[in-house]
Formats: C-alpha cells, sequence, structure tokens
C-alpha cells in the first residue's frame, strides 16, 4: 500500500489515472518464486526498485485502430484449437480453407491501462530521460520490473541506477489492464495505444515527479518491438530513441509452422481456470516449462530457477496478437535518430536459432536512414532479460542512450 497516502485516495487516485506512490512489497534481492499467476494481476508491483519514486497509474487510454476480422469459427476448448492449429500450419490448406484473417474494419474504444513510471531519487538532468517500455507476448510489465533476483534480472532498477526514468505498462488483454477478446487484440491495437501512451509521457502525464521529460526513447520486446517498431513507422517524430529487442526482420529466420508446433498451445483458461479463467478462449498459452525453455532460452547460460520465476509469472496472449505479428506497418525510413537492435544470438523465434548472417538485413534497410547500432548478445536465445549476464545487455541500451545524449 502507498505510503502517506489513504486508502480511500488511493483508490480514488488509481480510478482516476492520477496514480500513487508506490512501496515495495516483496523483499528485495529475493530469490523466491511467487506463486503462479499472483505475480501480474494488480496494479501494485510485487517490487520495487528501492533506488527509485515508482507511481502506479491506471490510464483511460482512448484510441481509433483497424482491426482485422477473425474469420475462423472461435473455438470453445483444446479441442478446437487444436483443430484450427491443424489447418493453419498444413502443407496446403485448399480452397476449402480461408485465411483467419479477413477484411479490415475500423474500431474506436477507450481502454484502461494499468502502468507504473520510476525515476531515480537522485534527481538529475539524465532522469529527464523517459524510457517508455512495451512488453512482450505471454508477458506482463513486470518483464521489466523482476522481483527475481533484480540485482540481475530487473531492468527497471538497472536503468534507474544509470539515472534514467522508465515508463512501463500492461499492454491491453495483459496483467491489471483492461481484457478484451482474444480474437480482437492485435498489432494494430497494440501500436494504437503505445502512441498515445507516448503522447501523455512527452506531454507529462504519468511521469510521477518529474513533469516533463527533455528526451523519451520508446523500447520493445519481441511482440513489443514489433509495436514500437509499428508505431516509430507512423509516426517518425514520436521518440528521440528507438530500442527493439528479441527483434528480427529477416522472416528467412522466422518459421511460423515451427513455432506454432514448439509453442504446443493450449486454451488458457483450461489450463488454470482460477488464474485464466477471466479471458475468453482466444488467450492461449504454451504447454508447460519445456516449451518455454525451447522456445525463449539456451543452455547453459541461464538458471533453471530463473525459468522458474518467468514460468510462474507467465501470461496468456492474444490469439489474433499471434497472428497479425508481421502485419503492421514496416517501412521506418522516415525514423532519423538513433535505433538499437538487441537480440541474443541464439534467437529461436526470429532467428530459427542462429542470427549471424541474417540479422543485418533487411533491418539495416529498413531503418536505412537511422544511426542504426545492431548488437547480438552472446550465448542467449529469446529472453534475453532473464539468461546469464542480463546485465550486460541492460549495458548496451543505458550505454546506448548515453552515447547518444538521451
Amino acid at each position: 500500500m502507498p505510503s502517506g497516502i489513504s486508502i480511500l485516495f488511493y483508490g480514488l487516485a488509481t480510478a482516476l489515472g492520477l496514480g500513487a506512490k508506490a512501496n515495495a512489497t516483496f523483499p528485495a534481492n529475493s530469490t523466491v518464486t511467487p506463486p503462479n499467476g499472483g505475480y501480474f494481476k494488480t496494479l501494485a508491483q510485487t517490487y520495487y526498485p528501492p533506488n527509485a519514486d515508482c507511481y502506479d497509474y491506471m490510464i483511460p487510454v482512448d484510441i481509433s485502430w483497424d482491426k482485422l476480422e477473425f474469420n475462423a469459427t472461435e473455438w470453445q476448448d483444446n479441442d478446437g484449437l487444436q483443430d484450427f492449429l491443424a489447418v493453419a500450419t498444413t502443407r496446403e490448406p485448399g480452397p476449402n480453407y480461408s485465411s483467419p484473417l479477413g477484411t479490415s474494419v475500423k474500431v474506436n474504444g477507450t481502454y484502461q491501462i494499468a502502468a507504473t513510471f520510476c525515476s531515480p531519487k537522485q534527481a538529475s538532468e539524465k532522469a529527464q530521460t523517459v524510457i517508455v517500455a512495451t512488453h512482450g507476448i505471454a508477458a506482463a510489465r513486470n518483464h521489466w520490473n523482476s522481483a527475481f533476483e533484480p540485482e540481475n534480472y530487473n531492468f527497471v532498477q538497472h536503468a534507474t541506477n544509470q539515472g534514467y526514468s522508465v515508463f512501463f505498462y500492461d499492454r491491453l488483454g495483459c496483467g491489471a489492464s483492461e481484457k478484451i477478446s482474444g480474437f480482437d487484440a492485435q498489432i494494430n491495437t497494440a501500436i494504437a495505444i503505445l502512441q498515445r501512451l507516448t503522447g501523455f509521457v512527452r506531454d507529462g502525464l504519468y511521469t510521477g515527479n518529474i513533469g516533463t521529460p527533455r528526451k523519451v526513447a520508446i523500447m520493445g520486446f519481441s511482440f513489443g518491438s514489433y509495436t514500437t517498431h509499428g508505431a516509430i513507422s507512423l509516426t517518425p517524430g514520436l521518440a528521440d530513441a528507438v530500442i527493439l529487442t528479441a527483434i528480427g526482420f529477416n522472416k528467412t529466420g522466422l518459421n511460423i509452422n515451427g513455432l506454432v508446433r514448439s509453442y504446443a498451445a493450449r486454451v488458457a483458461s483450461e489450463q488454470n481456470q482460477a488464474l485464466y479463467g477471466d479471458r475468453d478462449s482466444g488467450y492461449l498459452t504454451w504447454a508447460d516449462r519445456d516449451a518455454q525453455i525451447l522456445n525463449y532460452f539456451k543452455r547453459p547460460n541461464y538458471d533453471d530457477v530463473a525459468v522458474n520465476f518467468a514460468e510462474a509469472a507467465k501470461e496468456p496472449f492474444a490469439v489474433a496478437e499471434f497472428l497479425t505479428l508481421l502485419a503492421g506497418p514496416q517501412d521506418a525510413s522516415g525514423y532519423t535518430g538513433p535505433a538499437l537492435h538487441l537480440t541474443g544470438d541464439h534467437d529461436y523465434i526470429f532467428c530459427d536459432g542462429f542470427c549471424p548472417g541474417i540479422f543485418e538485413e533487411p533491418a539495416m534497410s529498413i531503418y536505412e536512414n537511422a544511426r542504426l547500432q545492431l548488437t547480438l548478445h552472446p550465448g542467449a536465445s529469446h529472453n534475453i532479460n532473464f539468461h546469464h549476464n542480463a546485465t550486460g545487455a541492460f549495458n548496451v541500451i543505458t550505454d546506448f542512450l548515453a552515447d547518444n545524449g538521451l
């Protein structure tokens, strides 16, 4: 519970999106794995960096976005899902199987988005640079703010130690944010929300005690990187720097059918009704811990307890997000600022397990007018935040910002 603020005002403040100062509720430097699912359901975070002032917000975000209609039958159980996946990945679907995604329709809506803003307790000019961080599929905003061994795996703690401020949020349908159908939440939804949130931050809203920032960088992980890429492609002036982690643009490295099979997807609410019963059958999760290891980790460069934590903290993902990953804007030639692409050199999802030779292009062509830095993180697969030497990757990010005057 926030300090120096009554329970009543806290409820009113968060309901109105005004925010409340937050205190840690999970022991610093803890190696305890939280109960499954209990890590991401509430607005308050389980852990806050001790070196930072943090504020939690529930933010009403109004957006207009183009939704691709879901043409396939909306399954109600695992049997229906498996039939859909079998057809979607078959070698030759034939004329009787239409694309699962159809025509585009305009959708307008206002959605409640849970967010946290952390800035260094020690005021400085660098603290006026805000990193807006967007998590990926099967995660929530705690991806950036790990309660598990935060000295090793917590990006927010690292960034605030280096003097930067961080705004991180639960994407629509994730964590404590509002839930919509998993057949509706798509890449264009995520892009529109990021554009609005970044605009709010630039205007000095939901930025704790720092007011209007001097600079804003937008950063993503995996699906969140494609979201960030789409936002800067549509609105090149949105940010002063772009950071894409766990990313790849060379489609020869993206084995879609293989990913569908290696995820071994299940309807999340059927896998665990108690945790995921607030999502419809369009929300999926991978089958088990082993499926996460296959897709996200590279032996021997991780600890088993780190995987246990990531599995306990996993979120369901919307099937329509998975299907529309590559459907967002791709041309970032209008962006001329600094950009960093940072990926594990053994990324299984975007490089089919080996990035050298395919990481450089078409990334350099897509960002042809940016000041682009390409970095492969040694020994890591997709989830660089929870591999050994995650802090090395975090240093690459904050050094990139400093080298570019942010």
